[in-house]
């Protein structure tokens, strides 16, 4: 009996070539398939069966079919079960209606492929650069079943990838219990701490969760980082969670902002984290958004950026059989080049944005998922601005914003 990996997410996406696409999320791996082999898949996903079984219902050449089931089995993408073996329906998304899309002049996916998720607007720290504003939780947070409802519709639509977001994620209430929620669900999950609230057990969670732990870390030394962060103390309490991560054999990453404090320290970033055994670091530029936007504090000039860049590139190499070095330089407007395309960001009071250095402006707000579900929100015209032309990639400004339909 052939069964679809339970792990894999089935996605069509008529606007793109109609695309037939399946996604592993556990290992992070993406196959491309012609009809007929996705409808094959969408079979096995939902009914598990013989070869005679599939041959017959699909009218299919029979070594055609097993030379296809053969490379999925040898893939990963398809496995194989005794009969009467225990099995669960693996969930399949809908597809969308064809003439959903019509009133937008530019392709988008049918769900978005990462969402990020602020589960709370709580936070410990008191970062100069934060651009959700972080400290104190918003007066209408989404409750613990609010959450789960929109973690499931996540899962229900599609979506590839969730990103835990804050504020500080462990400030939320019921943390552990949505961790625990997240273990069932069927996306690559990852979650971004700044790490001074993880012991033991709150990492024990995360990887009984199957969530990847992002770790925020913005300075070589504990001057520079407490600094950034605004908390005398952040720099040791983050260290002692990457030697927690590293004691427990824990994969896991960190996020580090470039500012003018630390665009010195890169290479003493690089292997402070080889040295604590992450599996890659990623360079993040700034936006003058949200709480920078005021205080304009450690910001980069573009020629700094630019020179950073070259240097990240002898470095990558450098270091190319140690760690993962990644480089996201971000511009001081508001960057939107996948928003209401391919991504989105979900508010802690379930407020829908096109992309996280949005939150809380009501000018890009897109609606609530108190009012409507993900699914209807994603094909509300109020994307339109955001679905243009070809030239919203580059920058979408505040002014096309307000114009909204």
């Amino acid at each position: 009996m052939y069964a679809l990996n339970p792990n894999v997410v089935l996605r069509f996406e008529p606007q793109f070539c109609s695309t037939y696409a399946a996604f592993d999320f556990r290992r992070v791996r993406t196959c491309f398939y012609q009809r007929w082999e996705f409808e094959l898949l969408e079979h096995l996903a939902r009914t598990p069966s013989g070869l005679d079984e599939i041959c017959l219902s699909f009218k299919a050449d029979r070594t055609r079919t097993r030379d296809f089931l053969d490379s999925q089995i040898k893939s990963g993408f398809v496995v194989e079960r005794r009969k009467g073996e225990p099995f669960s329906n693996v969930k399949v998304p809908s597809r969308a209606d064809p003439d959903a899309f019509g009133i937008f002049p530019i392709p988008f996916l049918s769900a978005p492929s990462m969402v990020d998720a602020f589960l709370t607007r709580a936070c410990n720290l008191k970062c100069s650069h934060c651009f959700s504003q972080g400290g104190k939780p918003l007066r209408d947070e989404l409750s613990f079943e609010g959450w789960i409802s929109v973690l499931n519709q996540l899962e229900d639509v599609g979506v590839l990838q969730v990103r835990l977001n804050g504020g500080e994620p462990f400030m939320r209430r019921r943390i552990q219990d949505i961790l625990l929620h997240l273990k069932h669900m069927r996306y690559f999950k990852v979650i971004i701490t700044n790490g001074t609230m993880l012991d033991e057990k709150a990492v024990d969670a995360i990887v009984d969760s199957d969530i990847m732990p992002t770790i925020s870390l913005d300075g070589a030394t504990a001057r520079i980082h407490d600094d950034f962060r605004g908390v005398p103390g952040a720099f040791d309490r983050t260290m002692r969670a990457l030697r927690i991560l590293q004691q427990k054999r824990v994969t896991y990453g960190i996020n580090t902002c470039v500012h003018s404090g630390s665009i010195g320290q890169t290479e003493d970033m690089i292997e402070l984290a080889i040295e604590h055994g992450a599996a890659r670091i990623s360079f993040l530029g700034l936006s003058e958004v949200g709480r920078l936007a005021i205080t304009k504090k450690n910001v980069v000039s573009g020629p700094e950026y630019l020179l950073l860049s070259l240097k990240l590139l002898r470095l990558a190499r450098k270091y190319r059989d140690k760690i993962e070095i990644s480089e996201t330089i971000v511009s001081r407007g508001v960057p939107l080049e996948s928003a209401g395309l391919f991504t989105c960001s979900i508010d802690s009071n379930g407020d829908v944005y096109p992309g996280n250095r949005v939150l809380g402006d009501t000018r890009y707000r897109i609606g609530s998922l108190r009012d409507a579900p993900l699914s209807k929100l994603w094909f509300s015209r109020r994307w339109i601005p955001f679905r243009k032309t070809s030239s919203r990639f580059r920058m979408l400004g505040v002014e096309d914003a307000r114009r909204q339909p």
